[in-house]
């Protein structure tokens, strides 16, 4: 039995989903609160921007599985909330995501929230690890 065995379990045992982020959105002078994702919200957000092409074969739209995921990751604002989504003129999160937020911002945000969730740099990861 190697000396590492029994520190992933411990790092598991202590560890906690719910990780929390700030982004710094300057145009609007202001921070956005992200959020980790969970397996099953993934899993959801895949199946709702998946939808039949013209030939009855599934495709995953990219542009709304990366809005449902900012929608979904954002605690603050929440792109859910009624009153934006009505400021907007959206029919939903995903689409007020998209006429809210300037390109740039949406891949700001996005890449804020897959960081959290476990999507970020691998070597930078590994960097900040071993310090």
């Amino acid at each position: 039995m190697s000396k590492n065995a029994g520190k992933g379990l411990e790092a598991l045992l202590g560890a906690t989903l719910e990780l929390e982020s700030q982004v710094y959105i300057s145009r609007l002078k202001t921070s956005f609160t992200v959020r980790a994702l969970t397996n099953e919200e993934l899993r959801r957000v895949g199946e709702r921007a998946t939808l039949p092409n013209a030939k009855g074969e599934k495709k995953t739209d990219e542009q709304m599985f990366n809005a449902l995921l900012i929608a979904k990751g954002c605690v603050d604002p929440n792109f859910s909330d009624k009153a934006l989504i009505q400021h907007y003129g959206a029919s939903d999160e995903a689409d007020c995501v998209t006429k809210a937020l300037l390109p740039g911002e949406i891949a700001k945000v996005l890449q804020a929230v897959l960081d959290l969730s476990g999507f970020g740099n691998e070597d930078e990861l590994i960097e900040e690890a071993k310090n």
